[in-house]
């Protein structure tokens, strides 16, 4: 009996076929622990450890003992087998042996790249970009509009000073149940705003508190007025905010109190509430104007501005983008005081001051810049804490991972931490080569051009890459990050035809009449003459029969197209065809 036993135990571990069979079998044994394991509470990384062995080891031994019924295999691993310890002790060396060279190139790669940028002052840590703290009595958010935002947060988890502050309104245009909403106007495609529609919906059924409460929510008057008087005397409800507004619009700095150390999951709350404020302060400002009430339009247009200027210094791209939103809104009821010819000479020359120092190519690279930084503090990030600390960067998510299937967030986390850590670094080096080749040059700011063509090779060589696993992250956002580059010269572009606008309105006041050449404005209209973004050249201008004229960009197509907006199916303008044009 024990010479049997003998026998089979040195034929399982000498013979390749009954040795690997035995070590699937093992394996086997290996997935029943990870089993057990995966309904242990919390994450283990132990378990999903040895669910990837088992897996590998079943894989790897199934495979030779197929392979052990072919003769020449079999010696083979019969002399293998002779020499386990050996090739074992290799195959660890080996492995050792590759983590450290690419850790080691990884880091002495990144290193030598940003030694070497941050001497050409460049920034790559988000702590360098934060903005500083302000004086209390000169920052334009502490004030009652702002003060329910104030948070702490203590380990990842936020605690609100004001837990109702979801339910706050500061302003709005909106009854808090509202239906059949007047369309909203937009000065791209020379669309004036409704207010006959607007006070068809103050005056209808959608003006109440709630089905519940059927008070209403905007005052109104017994009898109707004009559409201007009654659209003001509705957004009246919100006028005690909007002269706190006016008062602190006038402090010196604003910095809101984002949690920058957060990275992604930051607390943006701010930037929702100042575009539903820029909202309400362009339709107050258009009814004021029709109101024959310029004084009030022009506060409300330079409190908008106020507000596109606030978050200028937050290093995040969707401050960013917000600013570029806003300005828009914000253009509204200037271009409507141009069309109806309301504003000043004095009007214009405030606004024209305004506009003048906006300049978003220059904000651009800031925001690109802070974006970069962000990236790789999510990097950072991902490499410290792994799978799990997905669920820092993303809270909604949390329950799912204390919930339950935890068994593939264990699988996955094992995995990870299979990755070398050098791999991270050569990530963060092809992170930033992707911006410095393709991202911040497609915005040359010296020079005031944003030319699609760039945009179009710079998007075409980064789908062209090779997936590696150096390139991971750059082709997850790169992608997303260079389409704000269309969105930037849009902006700008609406800047510019603003200023020149206000030029020519100007000239036309002083002359009776719009000049035969945008040459005529400079420099006693405007300093300098602003050109064309996508092409360098003149902007598109000539006066029309009606006494008005036609001004535009040749848009992102790079085609004149004389002066033609074309649109979407639902209406909007179509960014990438036709020009981008100001007209009354």
């Amino acid at each position: 009996m024990k010479e049997k036993l003998r026998t089979i135990l040195h034929t399982a571990w000498h013979e390749p076929r009954h040795f690997f069979l035995w070590l699937a079998l093992l394996s086997i044994c290996g997935f029943a622990i990870t089993a057990v394991g995966i309904n242990l509470p919390g994450p283990n990384l132990l378990v999903g450890a040895v669910a990837i062995a088992s897996m590998l080891c079943f894989l790897g031994s199934i495979l030779a003992f197929i392979l052990a019924w072919i003769p020449p295999v079999r010696r083979f691993l019969s002399w293998l087998l002779r020499w386990r310890f050996l090739a074992l002790s290799c195959l660890v060396t080996l492995i050792a042996l590759f983590y450290a060279i690419e850790n080691w190139r990884g880091h002495r790669a990144w290193q030598d790249f940003k030694h070497d940028r941050e001497a050409k002052g460049e920034q790559f840590d988000m702590a360098n970009l934060i903005p500083p703290p302000v004086p209390g009595d000169e920052n334009f958010f502490e004030s009652p509009l702002w003060s329910d935002l104030h948070f702490a947060e203590t380990n990842g988890t936020v605690v609100w000073n004001d837990k109702k502050w979801e339910e706050r309104v500061i302003f709005s245009r909106f009854p808090p149940k509202s239906h059949d909403v007047p369309s909203e106007s937009n000065w791209m495609k020379s669309q004036h705003v409704d207010l006959a529609a607007w006070q068809a919906f103050y005056r209808g059924s959608n003006n109440l508190v709630s089905t519940e409460n059927p008070a209403d929510y905007f005052p109104v008057g017994k009898e109707p007025q004009s559409p201007a008087a009654d659209v003001l005397l509705a957004l009246s409800r919100f006028k005690d905010n909007r002269q706190i507004l006016l008062a602190t619009s006038t402090r010196t700095h604003a910095r809101f109190w984002n949690n920058y150390g957060a990275g992604v999951a930051m607390q943006l709350v701010h930037l929702p509430r100042i575009k539903s404020c820029s909202q309400y302060l362009s339709l107050h400002a258009t009814a004021a104007l029709k109101a024959k009430d310029t004084q009030t339009a022009l506060e409300d247009t330079k409190i908008q501005f106020r507000l596109i200027d606030s978050i200028r210094n937050e290093p995040i791209l969707i401050s960013y983008l917000v600013r570029s939103g806003v300005l828009q809104i914000a253009l509204q009821p200037v271009w409507e005081g141009l069309a109806d010819r309301q504003w000043t000479e004095a009007d214009l020359n405030a606004i024209q001051s305004e506009l003048g120092k906006l300049d978003f190519l220059a904000d651009y690279h800031f925001a690109i810049r802070s974006e970069r930084a962000c990236n790789l503090w999510v990097i950072d990030y991902i490499h410290k804490s792994g799978i799990y600390g997905f669920n820092g960067l993303f809270p909604s998510d949390s329950k799912r991972s204390q919930n339950g299937d935890e068994g593939g967030d264990n699988v996955g986390e094992a995995m990870f931490r299979l990755i070398p850590a050098g791999w991270f670094d050569q990530n963060k080096l092809s992170l930033c080569r992707g911006y410095e080749t393709y991202v911040l040059p497609a915005v040359d700011r010296e020079r005031h051009l944003v030319p699609p063509g760039f945009l179009a090779q710079s998007q075409a060589a980064i789908s062209r890459q090779t997936p590696r696993p150096f390139d991971v992250i750059s082709r997850l956002f790169l992608p997303a990050v260079i389409g704000s580059v269309a969105r930037c010269a849009r902006t700008q572009t609406s800047v510019d035809l603003a200023r020149v606008a206000c030029a020519l309105e100007r000239y036309r006041l002083a002359n009776g009449q719009f000049p035969e050449t945008l040459d005529a404005l400079a420099p006693k209209f405007i300093e300098a003459l602003p050109h064309d973004i996508i092409n360098g050249q003149p902007l598109k201008y000539h006066r029309t029969q009606d006494g008005q004229f036609v001004l535009y960009s040749v848009g992102w197509n790079q085609t004149d197209d004389g002066g033609k907006v074309e649109l979407y199916k639902e209406g909007q303008p179509d960014m990438k065809l036709g020009d981008w044009v100001w007209r009354y």
